[in-house]
């Protein structure tokens, strides 16, 4: 186990409810999230979060790891496996059949409203300054 990932494979069980997935298939994606969120966010390795912060860290970390360890499964009319299948639709007489894929390249990927209430959290999010320009050649 990282000591530097935001979140355990204990938190991560109780958090996308995945029991099944290798442990450490599990502590290796929350590693790598973890340092993709470090370098999101501008962060060293050795930076601690606490309090509000830190959950919203595991929170993404957990939930882009789901993302890519975790592939849904639709079974429509007699179909078994159909992994990744978030959506699906026949016709009978027709013979048509279509599947729409959830995350069909199996990326992970920060939530967008999280990673930016984490950004505004550490004082991170959109920042406005001013320039004043300098006229005349006195130094």
């Amino acid at each position: 186990m990282d000591d530097y990932a935001f979140a355990t494979v204990d938190e991560y069980r109780i958090d996308t409810g995945d029991a099944a997935t290798d442990e450490e298939r599990v502590a290796a994606e929350l590693s790598r999230q973890s340092a993709k969120l470090r370098a999101t966010l501008g962060m060293s390795r050795y930076r601690s979060l606490t309090g509000d912060a830190r959950e919203l860290a595991r929170d993404l970390v957990t939930d882009a790891a789901r993302k890519k360890l975790v592939q849904p499964a639709c079974a429509p009319m007699g179909v078994e496996d159909l992994t990744g299948v978030s959506q699906s639709s026949f016709t009978a007489n027709g013979f048509q059949g279509s599947f729409t894929y959830q995350n069909p390249s199996g990326t992970a990927y920060f939530d967008r409203s999280t990673l930016t209430a984490l950004k505004r959290l550490l004082g991170r999010g959109q920042r406005i300054g001013t320039v004043c320009p300098s006229y005349g050649g006195g130094l």
